[in-house]
């Protein structure tokens, strides 16, 4: 048996229906009309409503009822759950792990804080300590590597050093 590991779509569409009921449409929605959102993440509709789906299964939210769709169909409209509210504090804190994932997750936090009313100063201050860590660490690695491995290692030296000068800037 394979255990669930929600996506990063899955945390964020969980993050959006913990700010209050909605069904898969409006969260859709929100993906699309938020220019912070947008910015962070693309997600075509099928994307969102078969995270939608592993939510459900993973009792992140559930079925709060339905309402009558705008083409007909009716509509369900999710509500999160105490488990998934859980979930959704936790990742909304938690620094990422890796700087690659600093493009969508982390700015996705720093969004969803900010929609929120989270403030974003300590989870930044955080963020920059793990990184600075990191670039310490791929530093020494360049200056010991030599020709085109010393290329990718300083190009991953300057990426993590732009983002701890944003991180400040937070």
């Amino acid at each position: 048996m394979r255990l669930y590991e929600p996506s990063v779509l899955d945390k964020i569409g969980l993050a959006i229906i913990g700010e209050k009921p909605q069904h898969g449409f409006a969260v859709s929605k929100a993906l699309e009309t938020d220019p912070s959102l947008s910015a962070v993440l693309r997600a075509r509709r099928p994307l969102v409503y078969r995270s939608i789906n592993s939510l459900v299964e993973a009792k992140l939210i559930r079925e709060s009822k339905t309402e009558p769709g705008d083409q007909g169909s009716r509509r369900v409209v999710y509500a999160i759950t105490a488990t998934g509210k859980n979930a959704t504090a936790k990742w909304l804190n938690a620094t990422v792990d890796h700087p690659r994932d600093a493009r969508i997750e982390l700015l996705a936090k720093f969004v969803l804080r900010s929609r929120r009313k989270m403030k974003n100063q300590q989870l930044a201050m955080r963020q920059k300590r793990v990184f600075e860590r990191q670039a310490s660490n791929l530093q020494v690695a360049a200056n010991s590597t030599t020709d085109d491995a010393r290329l990718v290692s300083l190009w991953r030296v300057e990426t993590i050093n732009a983002m701890i000068r944003l991180l400040k800037a937070v």
